[in-house]
């Protein structure tokens, strides 16, 4: 009934009929957790921001303006948030999710070797393994111990001997480095797929 609307006509619709929602979500919801799996390579957290996403997007859909570019764009938009929120902090934002009622899920062994499917570890391995070594021997050091290592800015100022702010420094430095030498897509450019 409502495949072939439009994505602005689905979200419009669902503001009174809530279950239109469900056709929106079945047409993004695997490119959203595409989008997540390969940014965060961590199944658990990437369906986590994809079911946060979508409720968010259910919860502010009265909010949704067509401007023509489809409900993509939006979703991707609310997802950048999540996902910079979920670097920042190290979890996953479930204010919308509870908001809503929606009950936490724990992702099934099959669900989990899915989303690993869309990361593809062996090219991002490939690709990281060459952009980490372009960085300088300190940004290289900082990020292991930080990214890689997950150890606090205060262990790792101490293991390379220098201040907090110093280490934080290398780190963020070397993130964007490495985002740069990736390559990372903004989610605008990945409309294609």
């Amino acid at each position: 009934m409502y495949e072939e609307l439009s994505d602005g006509e689905v979200l419009r619709l669902s503001r009174d009929e809530p279950e239109a929602f469900g056709v929106f979500y079945e047409r993004h919801a695997d490119t959203v957790l595409r989008y997540f799996a390969r940014r965060t390579l961590d199944p658990e957290a990437a369906a986590e921001l994809t079911a946060e996403t979508f409720a968010q997007a259910f919860a502010s859909r009265r909010r949704f303006r067509d401007q023509g570019r489809g409900g993509l764009v939006w979703l991707y938009g609310i997802g950048r948030h999540l996902l910079n929120r979920y670097f920042r902090t190290g979890a996953v934002d479930a204010r919308a999710r509870r908001r809503l009622g929606v009950p936490e899920r724990l992702i099934s062994e099959e669900d989990y070797e899915r989303i690993e499917e869309l990361i593809d570890f062996e090219q991002v391995g490939r690709a990281i393994a060459s952009a980490f070594s372009v960085l300088s021997e300190e940004q290289r050091e900082a990020l292991t111990l930080r990214v890689v290592e997950g150890r606090p800015y205060h262990e790792v100022a101490e293991h390379l001997s220098c201040s907090v702010e110093t280490a934080r420094a290398r780190v963020s430095r070397g993130l964007r480095r490495l985002a740069r030498v990736l390559d990372v897509p903004q989610p605008e450019t990945e409309l294609g797929g």
